[in-house]
């Protein structure tokens, strides 16, 4: 979805269509260091910002923990930004909004060009790069539909179909056509092997429309924005953040709402804040719903302690930052892609569990 809004939002800008950029600038500490605590946090708690208001929309107990969490990394922030250490990480090596054209402002027919070999480069990358271990891409399975799935792959579609929709208050019964095709959309027949391109591409649309609107599509700011309302008003961030914060508290409630409909009426995997614990976590840690709390709830303080100390998150950088090719969210999701990795390795491979 970023590849095709980057030439949809540089092939229209070129042609004197008025956008609103939101290219984060790249201090490259700041960036770095926050990428990888950002990616840390993933791995632990397994939500981004967005995700987590989805999760308390979606009726999961652990998303009260994970919001928590969050508003503390987001105040965590605000205290150090206000210290010399804070202002060495987003001053130091500040290149400003930059873009893989140039700088901001430059002439945006290189940009153009540019979103051309970008998308390019992202196809072949969606379409070479395994879904599965051993298997073939999403992208590969979507346009082969005569292409059939070993063994291994196929069990572990029925696993992620049962992590779906575990603990779910509302079972999906036999007459639940819309719930089951919902849940299992990455399914490769013909009716559904094209909806994942089709969503990702109507999302990439959508950022556009919202930079025409002078709005990128953000999720973290929300959090600095109630923590300064709360606690913290009088700080230099907090201030900065009132000063530029527009559509973002709305995002999240559109978030939490869309969550709660879907969660009821299409895939029907409400969980009413019954007790759960997420199949993989109970593998490498076992049941307790304590320990699963904790956590959620640290996990979520570096992921928004992260966001906020890059100036951004998935919603951010990777989906807004990447789709405008600026440098900063470039780097921001190679550190986040790393980090993640490393991490949940060693927190939930077989051989860091003693299996």
């Amino acid at each position: 979805m970023q590849w095709v809004g980057a030439v949809l939002l540089y092939g229209l800008s070129a042609f004197g269509l008025g956008f609103h950029f939101g290219i984060k600038p790249d201090y490259v500490m700041g960036v770095a260091l926050g990428g990888i605590i950002f990616g840390v946090g993933i791995a632990i708690s397994g939500y981004v910002p967005g995700t987590e208001w989805m999760a308390l929309g979606e009726g999961r107990r652990e998303a009260v923990y994970a919001v928590a969490g969050g508003l503390l990394g987001a105040a965590s922030w605000t205290l150090l930004y206000q210290t010399s250490v804070g202002q060495w990480l987003v001053n130091t090596y500040n290149f400003g909004q930059i873009y893989l054209g140039g700088k901001v402002g430059t002439d945006l027919k290189i940009g153009f060009l540019i979103s051309i070999g970008w998308l390019a480069l992202m196809l072949g990358i969606a379409y070479f790069l395994p879904r599965y271990k051993g298997g073939k891409s999403c992208v590969y399975i979507g346009t082969h539909k005569n292409y059939q799935m070993p063994g291994p792959e196929l069990a572990e579609h029925k696993e992620a179909t049962e992590t779906l929709i575990e603990g779910s208050a509302m079972p999906i019964g036999p007459d639940d056509k819309l719930a089951k095709n919902a849940n299992q959309h990455w399914a490769p027949n013909n009716n559904l092997r094209w909806l994942l391109t089709f969503v990702g591409a109507i999302i990439g649309a959508v950022v556009v429309l919202e930079m025409f609107l002078h709005q990128i599509f953000g999720e973290s700011t929300t959090y600095s924005w109630m923590v300064g309302y709360l606690w913290l008003p009088t700080y230099n961030y907090s201030k900065l953040v009132f000063s530029t914060i527009r559509w973002e508290p709305f995002s999240d409630i559109g978030t939490l709402l869309g969550a709660f409909i879907v969660s009821i009426f299409v895939s029907r995997r409400f969980q009413a804040f019954n007790r759960w614990v997420p199949k993989t976590w109970k593998k490498r840690f076992g049941d307790s719903e304590i320990k699963r709390a904790l956590g959620v709830f640290g996990g979520s303080f570096m992921v928004l302690f992260g966001a906020r100390m890059a100036d951004g998150c998935a919603s951010g950088h990777i989906l807004s930052g990447d789709l405008q090719m600026a440098v900063s969210s470039i780097e921001f999701f190679v550190f986040v892609a790393i980090s993640l990795l490393v991490a949940g390795w060693f927190i939930y491979s077989r051989k860091a569990g003693g299996n």
